[in-house]
């Protein structure tokens, strides 16, 4: 915690000075909107033009920059209302219609991919009546019967080895069983079929 400050007795205090006349004067700040001796409403500063439009201050400097008229007049701007007025509708206008054309072209473009993808499929339905392509649900069911058929031949190897080799190859066969059982069982971790 911060010191605390002495106090000070009322007897001791220094008094207040009185007010004296050689105070600099103030400058009598302009109003915001003011008329100009040509009758036209003028805006002074960006801030009361910002308030004005219902915009910031940032996007006033920006539409200075893109044409905007202003007259700088040192440190501040003045905003013929009249004149303003005009080009900022102007420029609303013109940017509404950059936006609507925008999302005109993202609306065609979306719609292109849907017919593109449409298109698609029915050259793929047209090639599996054809009988060019073989179906999806066919495929995996035809690789799942050939797996099964494989595994089922491995898996008889050992017994059809034991009836031509003799007894002294039986250490061997159960090697071979291993191995083929292995094999298998690392095929039997992977779930997933053919990827889609």
């Amino acid at each position: 915690m911060g010191k605390k400050a002495a106090k000070r007795s009322p007897t001791k205090a220094t008094p207040k000075r009185p007010a004296s006349g050689s105070k600099k004067p103030t400058r009598k700040k302009q109003t915001p909107e003011a008329e100009s001796p040509s009758g036209f409403q003028i805006l002074t500063g960006q801030a009361a033009a910002a308030r004005h439009w219902d915009v910031s201050v940032k996007t006033i400097q920006t539409w200075i920059q893109n044409g905007l008229p202003a007259e700088s007049s040192g440190r501040s701007y003045q905003f013929d209302l009249s004149a303003c007025n005009e080009w900022v509708s102007a420029y609303r206008d013109a940017d509404k219609n950059s936006e609507s054309t925008k999302l005109n072209e993202q609306l065609k473009e979306a719609k292109l991919r849907e017919q593109l993808l449409k298109n698609e499929k029915l050259e793929r339905e047209k090639e599996i009546a054809e009988g060019n392509l073989v179906p999806l649900d066919e495929y995996e069911l035809f690789a799942a019967e050939l797996v099964i058929e494989a595994r089922d031949q491995l898996l008889n190897l050992p017994k059809e080895m034991r009836r031509h080799l003799c007894k002294k190859c039986q250490a061997k066969l159960d090697e071979m069983r291993m191995a083929i059982e292995n094999a298998l069982q690392h095929l039997a971790a992977v779930k997933e079929g053919p990827k889609k």
